[in-house]
């Protein structure tokens, strides 16, 4: 024998398919897509946009030694200079993913503590050698 159906309550009424709605209209980005903008974000803050339309050198040679960085010039700039700072700055955006996907994760204390800690230590080794690479260049 089939069972009737009942008919829906005034809350399904209110809330049920006007929610089902705002839900599949959400922001879905894919995590490629959102990779591929951090990607391109670090590459354009490092300095990369600058070798496309200027010249440089990879490292610049004095007195028999080689230097990555040219101190206190902000008119020129190598390509080491702009790879240190694209390593660190996404060292610096793994340490903020790392610290975040241990605070959201359901292992444990220890292994979330873990993550925690490691990208910690890696946002703040990348934001002191920013600062460091920053004072050289000024």
């Amino acid at each position: 024998m089939l069972k009737r159906r009942r008919e829906p309550s005034r809350y399904t009424k209110k809330f049920g398919p006007k929610a089902r709605v705002r839900k599949s209209l959400s922001l879905n980005l894919q995590p490629l897509t959102i990779l591929a903008m951090l990607a391109l974000a670090i590459f354009l803050a490092g300095g990369g946009l600058y070798f496309f339309f200027e010249p440089s050198l990879a490292a610049i040679r004095f007195q028999g030694r080689i230097y990555p960085l040219i101190p206190h010039e902000l008119v020129f700039q190598t390509l080491s200079e702009s790879l240190l700072a694209i390593i660190f700055l996404a060292a610096g955006v793994g340490g903020c993913y790392l610290s975040w996907s241990g605070l959201h994760s359901k292992l444990g204390y220890r292994p979330s503590m873990v993550k925690v800690v490691v990208g910690m230590i890696l946002l703040v080794t990348a934001a002191a050698t920013m600062f460091f690479l920053s004072m050289v260049k000024f």
